[in-house]
């Protein structure tokens, strides 16, 4: 009996981790068909495919994607965002907006791409079942998206990093999201999420920025690993700090205005 549960055991492992590929050819879930596309020269980077949804509480206006080139030079702050979804207080999506003395600023997030139909259940995950997407998004898109389509919290802490750390991370997030387009990758829920994505582009930066630690695996607690790091200014003890960086209300209240991000950024300092 041992010996069979060992062969099902190898079977399925290589079944799952060996034998399955990662493909862009699939039929996507609405929302997820684009892959962006990105073009690096210097310090300018131009990516087409930025997701520009607008959104109203509960539904989709409106579909559309747009192209625009970054100057890194002009990176003015980061935001780090934290979206719970689940009773477990480990359970969240983390992204990051970038900030630009020139242009709006914009949101790239690590997700599990999806096909039709198909739903995101965080043990699924495990097994090579979505492939991975970098989103780029303008920052109403990704904001209105989590509160008024997933109804979900949403917390925006600004990241304390240098103007050099900044540049570099936000390249080789683009260089990672440049090698997606022909190189397909799986998402995997321990080794390759939304948050341990983002590590990885910090650590390629510095060496060992973010060691190895639970909000990893959980992402719900990434935010007070990042506070405890000192890459969220401790400003405030954590848990006011986490209530002043609340944004949910705000976006429901302010999601057609027209200088949203402008608006945002007041309302948190």
């Amino acid at each position: 009996f041992l010996l069979f549960v060992i062969l099902i055991f190898i079977s399925l492992f290589t079944y799952f981790f060996v034998i399955l590929k990662p493909s862009h050819n699939r039929i996507w879930e609405y929302g997820t068909e684009l892959l962006p596309q990105i073009s690096i020269s210097g310090d300018l980077t131009t990516i087409r495919g930025i997701r520009d949804f607008k959104i109203e509480p509960g539904k989709i206006i409106s579909k559309d994607y747009i192209e625009k080139t970054f100057d890194i030079n002009k990176i003015s702050k980061v935001w780090f965002l934290v979206e719970p979804f689940d009773k477990f207080d480990g359970i969240a999506h983390t992204y990051f907006i970038f900030d630009f003395s020139d242009a709006d600023p914009v949101a790239i997030s690590v997700e599990a791409r999806r096909e039709k139909g198909e739903g995101f259940d965080p043990f699924i995950g495990l097994f090579n079942q979505y492939e991975l997407q970098y989103i780029w998004s303008t920052e109403t898109d990704a904001a209105t998206r989590r509160v008024l389509i997933e109804e979900n919290d949403l917390y925006m802490y600004p990241l304390n990093i240098s103007n050099q750390g900044a540049k570099k991370l936000f390249l080789q997030l683009a260089e990672t999201s440049q090698k997606i387009e022909t190189q397909p990758r799986f998402y995997n829920t321990l080794l390759s999420n939304c948050t341990n994505e983002l590590a990885k582009a910090a650590n390629k930066v510095k060496a060992n920025a973010i060691p190895f630690n639970l909000s990893l695996i959980f992402p719900g607690y990434s935010a007070q690993e990042l506070y405890k790091l000192g890459f969220i200014p401790k400003t405030l003890p954590f848990e006011q700090l986490k209530e002043k960086s609340y944004v949910s209300d705000f976006v429901k209240e302010n999601f057609q205005n027209p200088e949203f991000s402008k608006k945002l950024r007041q309302f948190l300092n």
